[in-house]
């Protein structure tokens, strides 16, 4: 494969910036790849079971990576969070309601928070990436679910005492 194919083949999920963190890239080419082949998994041969093995480790071992990487922008996100809470509380509710002549309720305090600019892009934030976690997840469980079906086939073809030079599928 030359370099040129690696990059028509690169494939990248962009976390855009937010506060204090920087925009991150995460690689998904590994990914991407195991999922291209998913479909070669039904077809499992003893010679095809070690390269697509592989393949699918390497898609699983990029998720994982990835699922670390959007875990700590989620912390970060939630820091962000209850700083604009804090911000938005302590320094303007009070006038706000004052202003407004409201008694203080949780209703009233949750609406106020709402039409504060930088809580709800906390709040954005953290929706996003917990969507993104739940997709490297669910591709997580894919790769361990295909995985362990392969090895379950491989191992009955190796148990039946079939000559495995005339294993064809």
């Amino acid at each position: 494969m030359s370099d040129n194919d690696n990059i028509v083949n690169k494939a990248e999920l962009t976390i855009p910036e937010f506060g204090n963190s920087k925009t991150l890239v995460l690689s998904i080419t590994s990914i991407k790849e195991g999922e291209r082949r998913l479909i070669e998994a039904k077809h499992t041969t003893p010679t095809s079971y070690a390269d697509l093995e592989y393949v699918f480790g390497e898609g699983y071992r990029e998720a994982k990576k990835n699922v670390t990487a959007i875990g700590y922008e989620i912390t970060k996100a939630e820091k962000a969070l209850r700083e604009a809470r804090s911000i938005a509380i302590l320094d303007h509710y009070n006038d706000f309601l004052k202003a407004k002549g409201f008694k203080d309720s949780a209703y009233i305090k949750d609406a106020f928070l709402q039409t504060r600019e930088d809580y709800v892009a906390a709040q954005d934030r953290i929706d996003m990436l917990k969507a993104m976690l739940d997709l490297m997840e669910g591709k997580i469980k894919v790769f361990e679910n295909v995985s362990r079906w392969m090895k379950k086939e491989i191992d009955m073809v190796m148990r039946s005492g079939m000559d495995l030079n005339k294993y064809i599928r």
